[in-house]
């Protein structure tokens, strides 16, 4: 049922893409400068950074459940912007669409697949696959902040379409694939609400590998 619904609503994603893309066009030239801002949320390098902080910050912090708390919810999400990022670059490289200030002329529905030049990277969009991964992520951990964590998400999409380097197919596609992405994780990692550590981690930068290994032995373990 939720794949037929969600292929229904890619159809229509695929349907406004045109449109919408048409009334991006001919939109005010500060509704882009405004979602450029916007567009910087989803950028992976500023998120590793931050991320790495609070790995090193929680690792030296001395062995509490707060630590191991942070530690964790750090590695979990560079970890699955990493395997999201492999896997949306993988289908990007696969589909080899256009974005749309490469069109020139060129159908939005034309495919190269394996093709390997920059301009043929638009499906799907790998922010809005990062940032549909974060708010499953956000939402396991804080149920209550549901509405805030799609709602970025959905308005980081939104600017990607507004900034004229993805189709409403692209983005959808992408949140949609970070969704399916992180749960597959996250119920592998066994993550649920409260955020709970099942062991205080080791002192100093050893804390950091650690919690690593443990997280992606976890993928590959079977399932219980």
């Amino acid at each position: 049922m939720r794949l037929t619904l969600f292929l229904l609503a890619l159809l229509v994603a695929f349907v406004l893409d045109v449109p919408v893309h048409q009334a991006v066009s001919n939109a005010p030239e500060g509704l882009a400068d405004a979602a450029s801002l916007i567009t910087w949320v989803g950028k992976t390098d500023w998120q590793a950074l931050v991320l790495i902080t609070l790995m090193v910050g929680a690792a030296f912090a001395g062995p509490s459940p707060v630590s191991a708390a942070v530690l964790r919810v750090a590695v979990a999400c560079f970890l699955l912007i990493l395997l999201t990022g492999i896997a949306v670059q993988a289908l990007k490289y696969g589909f080899g669409r256009p974005r749309p200030a490469y069109l020139d002329g060129i159908s939005p529905m034309t495919f190269a697949p394996f093709s390997f030049q920059s301009g043929w990277k638009a499906f799907p969009s790998g922010h809005a696959t990062t940032m549909g991964a974060l708010a499953v992520l956000a939402c396991r951990i804080w149920p209550g902040a549901w509405a805030y964590a799609w709602g970025l998400a959905v308005l980081v999409a939104v600017s990607r379409v507004l900034v004229g380097v993805h189709y409403v197919s692209d983005v959808a596609a992408g949140l949609a694939l970070g969704a399916v992405l992180a749960g597959w994780v996250l119920d592998r990692w066994r993550i649920r609400e409260p955020f709970a550590e099942e062991e205080v981690p080791r002192a100093g930068l050893m804390a950091i590998p650690h919690t690593f290994g443990r997280l992606l032995t976890a993928l590959v373990r079977p399932s219980t």
